[in-house]
């Protein structure tokens, strides 16, 4: 299994640059920049990388079509995949930051992503979209003559059953979203099956899944990391901490959520009126969080998304990146191979 390294949004190009060379160092797969509204343009934050790197992958995740129109997406990936000499990503999503900043309600998620990842393929190995007519989405007169690099990786991020059907058909990859391990297994057996009718001119498959990294040297600041980044863990939705948290903690969770995104918010990771034992079992059921006398722990328990079949694992870490990088290089990628 390979690893990633997915970045906060805030790290500057030529902190990118700097922490995808390190990965690089250690063979790590992929560098993945986040789509924030709060931070700088994704694609254009990894040409310094793209320029310096040789062999890592640099990804982008995740752009809606809400946002920006599958046509201007694919002229942003082409343009970094010639930067990178053919070895950019994107992961296209139903939601996302950018949706609620602009006052946009996303409708009919499986349909719009299907056809980006139909007009981007087309437009990314064909370099060409003649007549595209779709139910949500036209693009036509489309030319890209001047790409002329192995076309990039189109991943679609993917939660459940008919998203993850759909993108097993139409895209290169999907992403799962802080899927637990045992959601990775029901994930997985609904892509050997959606395989079985997957057209073979489409390429390979790749799974990933996106996993949060709190593992440090300062077991506190570890936690206190974990704690203050829990609400984005999709949400603390019910039906993704359900498969680890009795139905009445679900509920209170439910319930209090305004605890975490305050924690969030104010970045001091302290969730008033949460009960310890609810925050710890919500940061043991959807992180990896620690010190470094665990890591064997923390790597048994990332090796079982590699016995669910997933063949690439992307790790989200957030302060001191270069610190994880180190870590998950020396320690975590190796174990994983």
């Amino acid at each position: 299994m390979d690893i990633d390294i997915i970045l906060e949004p805030d790290v500057s190009p030529e902190e990118i640059k700097e922490l995808g060379l390190l990965a690089e160092k250690y063979d790590l797969r992929c560098i993945w920049t986040q789509n924030y509204a709060s931070g700088r343009d994704a694609f254009m934050s990894m040409v310094p990388l793209a320029l310096a790197s040789r062999t890592i992958k640099l990804g982008v995740m995740v752009v809606s079509p809400w946002e920006m129109h599958p046509l201007k997406m694919a002229n942003s990936l082409l343009t970094l995949n010639e930067y990178s000499t053919g070895r950019a990503c994107m992961t296209v999503g139903g939601g996302g930051e950018w949706c609620g900043i602009m006052g946009v309600e996303p409708a009919r998620r499986v349909r719009a992503v299907r056809e980006t990842i139909e007009i981007l393929k087309a437009a990314c190995r064909d370099r060409v979209v003649p007549n595209y007519k779709g139910e949500m989405f036209k693009a036509r007169g489309f030319k890209a003559p001047w790409a002329k690099d192995q076309p990039p990786l189109i991943y679609s991020g993917a939660g459940k059953e008919q998203m993850i059907r759909m993108s097993t058909r139409q895209a290169d990859g999907i992403v799962l979203s802080d899927a637990v391990p045992s959601f990775a297994v029901t994930a997985m057996d609904m892509v050997r099956e959606t395989l079985q009718s997957r057209d073979s001119s489409v390429g390979e498959f790749h799974t990933n899944n996106f996993w949060a990294w709190h593992v440090k040297e300062d077991r506190e600041a570890a936690f206190r990391e974990a704690r203050r980044e829990l609400i984005i863990r999709s949400w603390l939705e019910t039906d993704h901490i359900s498969s680890f948290m009795n139905e009445e903690d679900c509920k209170f969770v439910e319930a209090n959520k305004w605890s975490f995104i305050n924690a969030y918010r104010d970045r001091s990771g302290d969730i008033k009126d949460v009960p310890e034992r609810i925050v710890n079992e919500l940061i043991e059921g959807i992180t990896s969080t620690g010190d470094v006398s665990e890591l064997d722990r923390h790597i048994a328990r990332l090796r079982e998304f590699k016995d669910a079949g997933l063949d690439e694992l992307a790790l989200r870490v957030h302060d001191n990146p270069a610190d994880a990088i180190h870590i998950i290089g020396k320690e975590v990628a190796p174990a994983l191979r």
